[in-house]
């Protein structure tokens, strides 16, 4: 577990890597545990102001879900990793007091795109893709992206990546503002540390507040629970018709 996450800290800035570059950085059970629990020791850390949040590799910042993982597991099991390690670690990213930075050195698909979304600002390469593909498989995003994207490009927007399952290139998700910026992938560290560089001069206590002020009103513990049990409705059923699982018995 512990090779699964690499964290390295600089003059009050974190920068946490999800390291499993041959499985494009899926979310496996093990990841998922090591990852909630260096972000709440960096978030419990008074020396550390910001957060950077990246993936090994140029194959991808996140996969999503480990599905060769997932397919081990009985219908129990699944729902028994939804509620102990995927909820809780979206759940402790939204509580985060701290600015958290999405480095997204690659594609961010499904869950991967969540895990962006739930960051505050997201810095992309130029081959950093993304897509909430869930409905392909039957699903929907449970962990507050079908409210977190409409208020970052808008309902109709919104509505129309989530509901088609597409997945956009970088330059797109930048000009409809899922991604702050875009830069060359030789440039991505440089300009997400500065980022947090001009962050990190700015007093703690006024940074949280103003995260806490911009963030008061959108309710997402309300969100997420009902994005869970929503998702928990269609998850185990078989929808052949769908793109993601057509020819699946």
């Amino acid at each position: 577990m512990a090779d699964e996450i690499l964290c390295q800290v600089k003059e009050g800035i974190a920068v946490v890597t999800m390291n499993r570059p041959e499985s494009a950085n899926a979310l496996s059970r093990s990841l998922m545990i090591g990852l909630r629990e260096t972000l709440n020791k960096l978030e419990m850390d008074d020396s550390i102001k910001v957060i950077i949040l990246t993936g090994s590799g140029e194959k991808a910042f996140c996969a999503g879900i480990d599905i060769k993982e997932r397919e081990k597991m009985t219908q129990e099991e699944v729902l028994r990793s939804r509620s102990l390690h995927v909820m809780p670690l979206f759940r402790d990213i939204e509580e985060m007091t701290k600015p958290l930075i999405a480095a997204v050195n690659g594609p961010a698909l499904g869950g991967g795109a969540e895990l962006a979304l739930a960051c505050d600002i997201r810095i992309a390469s130029e081959n950093a893709s993304f897509g909430l593909i869930e409905i392909r498989w039957g699903i929907i995003p449970p962990c507050g992206s079908c409210h977190r994207l409409p208020r970052i490009v808008g309902s109709g927007k919104a509505k129309e990546l989530i509901l088609t399952g597409r997945i956009i290139d970088a330059k797109e998700a930048e000009r409809i503002g899922i991604y702050n910026q875009v830069v060359p992938y030789g440039k991505l560290f440089d300009t997400t540390q500065k980022l947090a560089e001009e962050i990190n001069k700015n007093s703690l206590v006024a940074v949280r507040q103003a995260k806490r002020a911009m963030n008061v009103g959108a309710n997402l513990h309300m969100a997420m629970a009902f994005d869970y049990e929503a998702s928990k409705e269609c998850y185990f059923v078989r929808d052949t018709e769908g793109p993601g699982l057509k020819g699946k018995e």
